[in-house]
């Protein structure tokens, strides 16, 4: 299996980038690595002018993100996976992200990967235009924000030609962004709202929302322009 490895999508985030570093000093036949926004990680910041992982599928006339959305998703269609890691300080985070339209063997590698619940987003991130792409979001303070232990899982996938594994995988699917306004006007901050655990009924009918609802990523310190976001179960 021929795999590209993308660390620095947004460019504060350390897990992609030290595995990136981490492969290129311990070369894994059959897989390539890339650095997705090398400005932004040389700044230490999230991205430069606009975030990386909402300009696909890129402009080649466009800003330095757009063109590199643009290459990014020109590149990816070169392998046959493309394993691009994010993190989240919120505990509990550990998910994959696929595009709606995704290969379906990505569920299967989210299994092997020990990733056992899915985002199928909609919106323009690199997954909904690449269709070999799962997005691998780890908290920080999770067991598996660890580079060695990716870099031996992506050395077993690299020697696999075919999958033959039935995936237990929860899919869900991104509905609402919860802003930081809503996090004032319901007191979201006195809840102890948990990723994956459904919102509380009461709660769900103020914010409008149907239930069960799930919150993810409640309160990050890598987007603090919005509180969190909401999910509904598929499957």
């Amino acid at each position: 299996m021929k795999i590209l490895v993308i660390g620095g999508m947004h460019g504060n985030e350390l897990l992609g980038i030290d595995l990136v570093k981490y492969i290129n000093e311990k070369p894994i036949p059959n897989v390539q690595v890339i650095l997705a926004n090398q400005r932004a990680i040389e700044a230490s910041t999230r991205f430069i002018k606009k975030d990386l992982n909402r300009s696909f599928p890129g402009n080649i006339k466009g800003s330095y993100e757009d063109i590199r959305a643009y290459e990014l998703i020109k590149i990816s269609k070169k392998y046959d996976l493309v394993l691009d890691f994010h993190n989240t300080y919120c505990p509990d985070n550990d998910c994959g992200f696929v595009g709606q339209d995704s290969d379906k063997k990505l569920y299967d590698i989210a299994w092997l990967l020990n990733l056992d619940k899915i985002i199928i987003a909609d919106y323009d991130c690199m997954n909904k235009y690449a269709s070999n792409c799962l997005s691998i979001e780890i908290s920080l303070k999770s067991n598996l924000y660890n580079t060695q232990l990716w870099y031996e899982r992506i050395k077993m996938l690299s020697k696999l030609d075919e999958l033959k594994v039935t995936p237990k995988i929860s899919k869900y699917s991104f509905i609402y962004r919860i802003t930081n306004e809503d996090r004032d006007i319901y007191s979201l901050r006195q809840l102890n709202l948990k990723a994956f655990q459904p919102l509380p009924k009461t709660l769900a009918k103020k914010m409008n929302q149907k239930t069960p609802v799930y919150p993810i990523f409640i309160d990050d310190k890598f987007t603090p322009y919005y509180y969190g976001g909401l999910l509904t179960k598929i499957s």
